[in-house]
């Protein structure tokens, strides 16, 4: 499979074609996420569009279903799609179309990790543009269930036999020019999108991994804005601050930084040692220091912008043990993620925090391949990781962290757990899924699978080539609303 799409080569801003109405934006990761995946692009792209979205609050509202209705106890939903909406090939979006699309997804754990659609019974096509799920079990929450990654609309022609995508034809207000995967991610304006019309015609992402790379490429204005979760470091916050001609700006996120425990073996396979561990490690000092205006301490195991689902269970009182264990203990970093957060000095931070105990820890980094090679081996002691509450309700994270076959869980699963967790995903009402999720949260302060440790608040910049750039709570960048100083002045003028 080939993922290179010709264009002239631009490796510098100055050099790029039309630069008037191109906006280059600064990533430290791949946006290209290739064949295997959900979306072949991520969503920051705006390239693909989903059924739902979440709004600041994390609640579900209309993206490509512009209105639902659900029945026979919250057992069948039924999504009402936009009129006049149309894929970049200028195909039609039709219920159909999305319902190959989305039974993509529900067949297979690879795009379904989280197992959003495993209560999925059948779905139906009414008319031209109504969507009709029919569940085995009541979901109160369905409609922030399919959110965004979990109900991406692509066109069916670009799949694959075995569900693999050949290229990503959406409906968004972007399409896909040109992809060189470790370089950059350039798209064009789809003229026939049913939400806007951008200000700029062509958007670049450029992977700068380094850190310092993506400031000094801002500052060198090689790029017109550095925006994606992690993207700033908090160290750099104060310099770019004084940089002239820079703004930044900074929003609260739904991601989430945890220490995972391997409970699958000692030392962490003992509560108590999971327990003490938590109690030592000093988590306002982290957020104070070395977060530093990035993060505020987790007192839920999710972001609290979910707030009907936070009960603030972890405010951090655990009972220290008398004896610590001995034994000496792994840290495992992905190399990609300390380039985006503080993670290599969190875990030195800790590492020094277990040594005053005489507990030792030796830190590992890792490339991407082998970190998820050694995770899904068990070869960790602890590891440091970002989750986003990608569908703002609970079954998100305690399916994926807590259950049995939860692509996350390091033998921290019980029976007592797999039963709260299928009891919050079939509750009839809302009610009946707080409190499920209430009990949930307590079980989870007791056995600790793993440590939250902070909330994420992300910064992005963006230099006054731009009169306005946004990011939104998903780290998603504000493409369409982006605006070049030059269109403000002359709005301004009336001209």
């Amino acid at each position: 499979m080939i993922w290179l799409f010709l264009l002239p080569d631009f490796s510098v801003a100055g050099e790029v074609p039309d630069r008037k109405e191109t906006l280059i934006i600064g990533v430290g990761r791949d946006f290209l996420d290739g064949p295997a995946s959900r979306t072949y692009l991520h969503g920051s792209t705006h390239t693909w569009e989903a059924l739902t979205y979440l709004d600041e609050n994390l609640n579900a509202s209309p993206w490509l279903a512009k209105s639902w209705e659900s029945g026979d106890g919250n057992r069948t939903w039924i999504f009402h799609l936009r009129e006049n909406v149309r894929f970049h090939d200028n195909t039609p979006l039709t219920a159909d179309l999305a319902r190959q699309s989305i039974l993509r997804i529900a067949s297979s754990p690879r795009y379904d990790p989280s197992g959003v659609f495993k209560d999925l019974d059948h779905l139906e096509v009414r008319g031209n543009l109504d969507l009709i799920f029919y569940l085995k079990a009541p979901c109160p929450a369905f409609a922030n269930r399919i959110s965004y990654y979990q109900s991406p609309v692509l066109h069916p022609k670009d799949f694959e036999p075995d569900g693999r995508l050949k290229t990503v034809t959406g409906t968004g207000p972007f399409y896909l020019k040109q992809a060189i995967p470790g370089d950059r991610i350039v798209l064009e304006v789809f003229n026939g999108y049913w939400g806007g019309t951008p200000h700029f015609r062509r958007v670049i992402f450029r992977e700068l991994a380094d850190a310092q790379t993506r400031a000094m490429a801002l500052m060198a204005r090689e790029v017109d804005a550095v925006a994606d979760v992690g993207a700033i470091l908090p160290q750099q916050v104060d310099t770019l601050k004084r940089v002239p001609g820079l703004i930044l700006k900074h929003v609260e996120v739904a991601t989430t930084h945890y220490l995972v425990f391997n409970c699958a073996k000692p030392p962490f396979k003992d509560n108590s040692t999971r327990r003490w561990l938590a109690s030592i490690i000093d988590r306002d000092t982290i957020v104070d220091t070395l977060v530093a205006g990035c993060g505020r301490v987790a007192h839920d195991p999710f972001t609290p912008l979910a707030g009907d689902w936070c009960f603030g269970d972890l405010d951090g009182k655990w009972e220290p043990v008398h004896k610590p264990p001995t034994a000496p203990v792994d840290i495992l970093l992905h190399a990609g993620t300390v380039e985006r957060w503080p993670y290599l000095d969190i875990a030195q931070f800790i590492q020094m925090q277990l040594a005053e105990y005489g507990f030792k820890a030796v830190i590992h980094i890792r490339e991407p391949g082998a970190y998820y090679k050694e995770m899904k081996a068990g070869k960790f002691s602890m590891a440091l990781q970002p989750n986003t509450l990608m569908t703002g309700e609970p079954d998100f994270f305690y399916s994926y962290y807590l259950a049995s076959d939860g692509p996350r869980s390091y033998g921290c699963a019980s029976a007592g757990t797999d039963s709260l967790i299928a009891r919050g995903r079939d509750s009839e009402t809302i009610a009946e899924q707080r409190e499920s999720y209430r009990l949930l949260s307590k079980m989870f302060a007791r056995q600790l699978p793993l440590l939250p440790l902070y909330h994420d608040i992300s910064f992005f910049a963006y230099t006054n080539r731009l009169s306005f750039f946004g990011m939104d709570h998903n780290f998603r960048p504000l493409l369409v609303q982006a605006t070049p100083a030059a269109t403000a002045q002359r709005a301004g003028r009336g001209d």
